[in-house]
Parts: C-alpha cells; sequence; structure tokens
C-alpha cells in the first residue's frame, strides 16, 4: 500500500471519528431548527389565508395577521435560521479545524436557553406583548435569555477553532467566525441601547433598523457564503482567491454594517443617503463575493448523485442572492425605494433572501452531511418531493407577492396575495415532509446501532429485580 493510500485512510477515519464526536450536539440544534421552521410555516400559512379571508378566526385575538405574521418572523429568524447556521457551524469548524467539539455542554445548556427564549418570545407576541418594533419584536426580557444561550455556545466554538491543527483559517472559517461574534454583539447592543439607555420614539426605530440591517446583511449573509464555500472547497478540494475572498469580506462587512434607512423615514436626511451610499459599496461587494464563489467551481467534477444535487442548490441559493442583491441596490434610490415603500414587495423580498438564499443553503448543507453524521441518508423519495415543494414553496409565497405590491400596492387583495398564500401551504408541505423524513432517518438509525435494544433490556432487568 503506497504512502498516499495510508494517509487517505488516516484522514477518513479521523473524519469519520470527528463526525461521531459532533453528531449528537449538531442534531439536537438541527431538530430544534426543523421544528422551529415547520411552526414558521404553520403560521405564515394561517396568516396568508387570514389576509385573504378577514372574518376567518376574527373572535382571537391572537390569531390576528399581526400577530401571526411577527411571530412567523420572529420564528423564522430567531428559531430556524439561528440554529441551523449554529449547527453547521459547530460542525464545519469541528471538520476543518480536525478536532472535536470543546465543552459540548455549552452547546446543550446554550441551545436549551435559546429554545427556551424562542418559545417565550413566541408567547409574548402571539398574546401581544410584543416591544411593536419589526426586527426586536420579543418581549424586552426575551433579549438576555437569548444573548446568554449564543454565548454559551460561541465560548465551546470558539474554543474549538483556536484548537484547530492548522495556524490559518480558510475564507469559509472567516465569515462563520466572525458571524458567531456578531449575533451576541448586536443583540447586546440593541438591548443596551433599547432597555438600558432607554432610546424612545424615531431613535428606537433607528436602533431597531441598525439591528435588521446587522442581522440579515452581515450575520446571515455571512453564515450563508460561510457555508457555501465551504462545501464548494470540499467538492474541489482546493482553496482559491484568497485575495478576492479578502476583499468580499471586508467590503461586505463594513457596509452591511451601515444602512438600513429606507428613504421616505422620518429621520435627518443624510442616514436615507447613508443608507444609499453604503448599499452601492455593499453591492460591489457582493460582485467580488460572487467572482470568487464562481472561482472555486472551475473545472470542478462531481460524480455522487448527492453531491451534484447539493451543487445545484448551492448555486440556486447563490442566484437568490445575486437577484436580491440586484434588486436591494437598486431599490436604495430614492426614484425606486419611494414607490416599493409600504407594499407587499419589501418583505416578500426579505423573505426570498432569508429562505432562498440562508434558508435553502442551510438546509442544502444539513441534508449533505446527515448521513456523515448518524450513518444513513435521507429517504430518497421524500427528499425529491421535499425539495420540490421547499423550492417551490419559496418562489409562490414571495414572488408573485413582490410583484403585486409593485402593481397595486398594499391598497387592494391582488393575484399576487392569493397565489402567495397557497406557496406558503406548499412550503408548509415541504417543511413537514423534511420533519418527518428526519425523524424517520434517526428512528432507523437507532435501531441499526441497536440503541432501543439498549433501553428495553434495561426495563426488562429493572422488571425482572422487581
Amino acid at each position: 500500500m503506497s504512502d498516499n493510500s495510508k494517509k487517505d485512510e488516516v484522514i477518513a477515519g479521523l473524519s469519520e471519528k470527528l463526525d461521531r464526536s459532533c453528531s449528537v450536539p449538531v442534531l439536537f440544534l438541527a431538530l430544534s431548527a426543523i421544528v422551529w421552521l415547520l411552526v414558521y410555516s404553520l403560521f405564515s400559512t394561517v396568516a396568508g389565508f387570514r389576509v385573504l379571508s378577514p372574518g376567518w378566526l376574527a373572535d382571537s385575538a391572537w390569531l390576528s395577521y399581526g400577530r401571526l405574521q411577527s411571530t412567523s418572523q420572529f420564528v423564522l429568524h430567531f428559531g430556524f435560521l439561528v440554529q441551523l447556521g449554529l449547527a453547521l457551524t459547530s460542525w464545519i469548524f469541528s471538520q476543518r479545524g480536525k478536532t472535536v467539539l470543546i465543552d459540548v455542554g455549552f452547546i446543550y445548556f446554550g441551545a436549551l436557553l435559546w429554545n427556551i427564549g424562542v418559545t417565550l418570545g413566541l408567547l409574548g407576541i402571539i398574546t401581544g406583548e410584543s416591544s411593536g418594533l419589526e426586527g426586536l419584536q420579543m418581549p424586552s426580557q426575551i433579549i438576555p435569555v437569548l444573548f446568554i444561550g449564543v454565548s454559551l455556545i460561541g465560548i465551546s466554538l470558539i474554543q474549538t477553532n483556536n484548537r484547530r491543527t492548522d495556524e490559518k483559517m480558510k475564507p469559509s472559517n472567516w465569515f462563520l467566525f466572525v458571524g458567531l461574534l456578531w449575533l451576541p454583539w448586536i443583540l447586546g447592543g440593541s438591548y443596551l441601547l433599547l432597555y438600558t439607555i432607554q432610546v424612545k420614539g424615531v431613535l428606537a426605530n433607528i436602533v431597531d433598523w441598525w439591528f435588521i440591517q446587522n442581522f440579515s446583511m452581515v450575520y446571515l449573509t455571512f453564515v450563508a457564503l460561510g457555508l457555501i464555500t465551504n462545501f464548494l472547497n470540499l467538492f474541489s478540494n482546493r482553496n482559491m482567491g484568497q485575495h478576492s475572498a479578502m476583499l468580499a469580506f471586508w467590503v461586505l462587512l463594513l457596509f452591511g454594517s451601515l444602512g438600513g434607512v429606507s428613504p421616505g423615514a422620518p429621520v435627518p436626511a443624510w442616514m436615507p443617503a447613508l443608507s444609499t451610499v453604503s448599499s452601492v459599496f455593499y453591492f460591489v461587494g457582493v460582485l467580488v463575493s460572487i467572482s470568487w464563489i464562481w472561482s472555486l467551481q472551475s473545472n470542478l467534477v462531481i460524480k455522487s448523485t448527492d453531491g451534484q444535487l447539493a451543487l445545484f442548490l448551492f448555486r440556486l441559493s447563490l442566484g437568490a442572492f445575486a437577484i436580491v442583491s440586484l434588486i436591494k441596490f437598486v431599490f436604495a434610490f430614492p426614484a425606486f425605494g419611494l414607490i416599493a415603500e409600504f407594499t407587499t414587495f419589501i418583505p416578500a423580498i426579505k423573505n426570498l433572501y432569508s429562505l432562498g438564499f440562508v434558508g435553502l443553503a442551510m438546509i442544502t448543507a444539513f441534508v449533505y452531511i446527515f448521513p456523515r453524521l448518524v450513518g444513513i441518508s435521507f429517504s430518497p423519495t421524500i427528499s425529491k418531493y421535499q425539495t420540490i415543494f421547499l423550492i417551490l414553496g419559496i418562489l409562490l409565497s414571495t414572488i408573485p407577492s413582490a410583484v403585486g405590491g409593485l402593481l397595486y400596492g398594499d391598497g387592494k387583495l391582488n393575484l399576487g396575495l392569493h397565489i402567495s398564500s397557497v406557496g406558503n401551504l406548499i412550503f408548509l408541505f415541504g417543511s413537514f415532509l423534511l420533519f418527518v423524513n428526519f425523524i424517520g432517518a434517526i428512528i432507523v438509525a437507532m435501531k441499526n446501532c441497536d440503541c432501543l435494544k439498549i433501553f428495553q433490556n434495561q426495563k426488562q432487568l429493572k422488571q425482572a429485580e422487581s
């Protein structure tokens, strides 16, 4: 046996051990995220039909459209996207660093606190205790719980990254590491300004816009780009465009943290102007990042069917990233931004970004690594329909509503809202299939490893002793 073959066997054995070592915390975070995705799908579907039929469920205050919509967005961002992003970041830091996760107990306790915070936040919003802010809808008492939860998870992941075997971090790790630091920073900073210093009126809205801008344009974007580039490096087994990656990283970080103020906001004129300027430079960073990612795909050959499907879905999510970034760039200018303001266009585009770019990239990455974590793949049949429903649901729930908002404004119901409601229902089916697929695969994996027999034997032993 050649030295290269022995080296490949050692690397494969180490990779398998690392997969097993981080499987439980990753699966715990992923299961929590998928459950919250199902909750989001249910709430957004009911909210969509409430718009079309205002008299339906009109006697229930907690099922009003405003509460359902706010709750669904809160659950989507904090329940699903954040937790699945943390799960995938945990796996990548372990694999890339060739080290086991450090202090896993912090991840379990932090994830438990985070889920408690999301649950309490959901109950607070649905019962009318919302803060009234768009990005930080949850009651003020929930933010410290979320802050502590993500900080505990961050302690484990930062230590894991610091104990990596390679001294130089890969570009994908840059994005994931900064995203890991950015979320507690914007949560803590927003809480300090809103509830400790207690800024009021339009200043509170400015803080909320700052949070939304940083959460979407920096945190979610960095996590998604880190995931996609990591797997493209994994497929190609090479790193390219270090200088382009560094340029994209700093431009997106600097100008993504500024702005977020719409052209018609009741604030001093320099704030919307600054937002427009930052949007222009941010779009330059988007172009650089797409050029860099495109270089990773040159002469890429993938033989496995799972790898080909993952590559197609990653490219689809990157397409959503490019299209939405172009739209945001155009509508950052007052001539176009004032047309779309106060219509369904803006929330639809935000949803397309969250689900079509970030959410699709996360789901694709998780489905791809799932067999490495548990030793068994998702059901191919369910996966096929699950993928179709999710993609179709994302497109139908966002694009028609965006087009209808531009054409008709918010003055009356239009065909776009009807199609979007159907899209929400289709996405609900896709989310349910993903949940069923996950649970079914876990049950099969437990049967294969005789985990259930161990519990049965323990139960029989206790009965015999009694």
